[in-house]
């Protein structure tokens, strides 16, 4: 009987959640999450085009390295940074042609405010970088990613955060050395 009951609440913890559909949070930045079916994380040759179900991309083929954490890049390819997902990281993403240093100060806000993770390796404070990413949908300012999740708004808002408190670390590989710095600007931790 006590290992029947062992196996429900190990089947429950290991158990892969369920794909909502798009789902608005509220708030004034019409912000809108989903939690979409896992695909198996296939690496791919640095520069190979790759077809995503979900944009921005949270799930899927990706490239053999991961950027650096810790950092604001104003340029990475997407290949890089949801290998940074498959890791556990949350990226926060921008996308302003004529520029936005506000929205990426709140962005890089948001990373300071995350706690240190124990598993990281000095220098690493924990896994979360910010990037541009030209290529969100119409609309999309700003948005948040994680394996499987992703989070799509007009603006920057409080939600951010809190979608880093529930997806961070949610990676089918938790790792946290240091990956390549693609010219990517260190994010000072929170004094």
């Amino acid at each position: 009987m006590k290992s029947w009951f062992l196996w429900i609440a190990c089947a429950a913890c290991t158990a892969k959640p369920v794909a909502t559909g798009p789902q608005p949070v509220g708030g004034s930045c019409n912000g809108m999450t989903e939690n979409v079916p896992s695909e198996e994380g296939v690496h791919v040759a640095p520069g190979t085009t790759i077809d995503w179900s979900t944009n921005p991309p949270v799930t899927g083929e990706h490239y053999p390295i991961w950027a650096a954490y810790d950092r604001t890049y104003a340029q990475l390819d997407r290949g890089y940074y949801l290998h940074d997902a498959e890791h556990g990281a949350v990226i926060f993403l921008y996308n302003c042609p004529d520029g936005c240093p506000d929205t990426v100060t709140a962005l890089e806000a948001v990373v300071q405010a995350m706690p240190t993770d124990p598993i990281c390796t000095a220098p690493v404070r924990q896994r979360a970088l910010v990037a541009s990413d030209p290529l969100l949908p119409a609309g999309v300012t700003v948005a948040a990613v994680a394996w499987d999740n992703w989070y799509t708004a007009s603006c920057a808002d409080g939600y951010l955060g809190t979608f880093a408190s529930e997806h961070y670390g949610a990676g089918p590989e938790q790792l946290c050395s240091d990956g390549a710095n693609f010219g990517g600007v260190f994010i000072d931790p929170a004094p």
